[in-house]
C-alpha cells in the first residue's frame, strides 16, 4: 500500500497508573516490570542548551540507573538534545527503536543505542536478551491495552515498583 495515509499515529495507552503515549512505550513498561527493573515514566523535565527534554523512562536495576527513550522502529534519526542529557545527568541514556519479538534478527528487527556521559555513542546488539528475559519480553509482546486491563492479568496489582502517577 502506498503511503499516502501518512504516519501511523501513536495510540495513547493508561497502564499502570500511568498515561503512555504510545503503545510502544506501555509495552516497554510491561518489559521493565517482568524484567523485575524498577521504572519511573517520564520522571522529570530538563533544561538544556539544546532545548526542553522530557525522556521517557528511568530504569533502575542492579543499583544503575539510565534513562531509556522510545522511538517507533522507523524512526531513524537522533535527537541533539541526547549527547547533552547524558553528559549533564551523569547517567547513560539508552535510545530503543522498536520492540524485540522472540524470534527477531535483532541486527534488523529493532535497535538500541548508548548515549555515555563521557561523550560515546555506540549501537547495542542484543540488549536485554539473556534467558533471564524471555519471559519479560513474551509479556510485553502478548500485552492487550484495548479494553484498559492491565498487562499480565494483574489487574492492576502489579508493577509498581516507584512509578510516577501521571
Amino acid at each position: 500500500m502506498s503511503g499516502d495515509r501518512g504516519p501511523i499515529r501513536p495510540i495513547e495507552t493508561r497502564a499502570y497508573g500511568c498515561r503512555f503515549r504510545s503503545r510502544l512505550e506501555a509495552r516497554w513498561a510491561v518489559f521493565f516490570t517482568e524484567a523485575g527493573f524498577d521504572w519511573r515514566y517520564e520522571p522529570e523535565g530538563a533544561a538544556l542548551e539544546a532545548g526542553a527534554y522530557l525522556v521517557d523512562f528511568e530504569v533502575t536495576a542492579n543499583g544503575v540507573t539510565v534513562y531509556v527513550e522510545v522511538k517507533p522502529p522507523v524512526n531513524d534519526s537522533d535527537d541533539p538534545r541526547w549527547a547533552e542529557l547524558a553528559r549533564r545527568s551523569g547517567r547513560m541514556l539508552f535510545t530503543v527503536r522498536g520492540l524485540h519479538r522472540p524470534g527477531d534478527n535483532c541486527a534488523s528487527a529493532h535497535s538500541a543505542r548508548v548515549w555515555h556521559p563521557d561523550g560515546t555513542v555506540a549501537q547495542v546488539h542484543r540488549l536485554w536478551q539473556g534467558q533471564q528475559y524471555e519471559r519479560a519480553w513474551i509479556a510485553a509482546n502478548s500485552a492487550r491495552f484495548e479494553h484498559g486491563e492491565q498487562p499480565g492479568g494483574r489487574g492492576g496489582a502489579g508493577g509498581r515498583r516507584g512509578r510516577r502517577t501521571k
